[in-house]
């Protein structure tokens, strides 16, 4: 009998903690569902694709070159689609989220995305996203040039330095 109770003692406490972490998690998830993440990966890839296209312009790719180029950026869209796709990354995120949050901040959060100013949040969401995509691509043609300043004074340099070293 005394067997039973140290074990039911020892059992007890591990069902407790299972069921908090579940709790957590169904929180996490629930977040996620109201930020409608799903969708918003989707919406990232499309993001990315004009993204990466703009890469195009950077490149100095000619109109002749452009359906070359596009059958590539195509391709890694579809590897992209392919590893990162909700199906994978929602564990993931959920597994993040109960990391960084504690249960309380999670459902706090989860009564935010819930309300009227929390919905708009999300459904604007995709804009501000568009335009700091467009933001970002315009800093990176600008740095574009630059790192390639760099990385050819690089180049000198280390071929400089390995022509002394013979």
């Amino acid at each position: 009998m005394s067997k039973l109770i140290l074990l039911l003692s020892l059992a007890l406490p591990a069902g407790v903690v299972f069921a908090q972490e579940q709790s957590h998690t169904d929180a996490a998830k629930e977040l996620l569902d109201l930020m409608n993440s799903d969708q918003s990966i989707e919406q990232a890839y499309d993001q990315m694709y004009v993204q990466m296209s703009g890469m195009a312009d950077q490149l100095g790719i000619t109109e002749e070159q452009r359906p070359i180029f596009d059958r590539y950026m195509e391709k890694m869209v579809v590897v992209m689609k392919e590893e990162m796709n909700w199906k994978k990354m929602e564990p993931h995120l959920i597994k993040a989220y109960v990391s960084v949050y504690s249960e309380d901040e999670i459902r706090e959060l989860n009564e935010f995305y819930s309300s009227p100013l929390g919905q708009k949040f999300i459904s604007k969401m995709p804009e501000l996203m568009e335009a700091t995509m467009v933001m970002t691509q315009d800093m990176m043609g600008e740095m574009i040039p630059r790192f390639t300043e760099i990385q050819k004074e690089l180049y000198a340099d280390l071929k400089k330095d390995r022509s002394a070293a013979k």
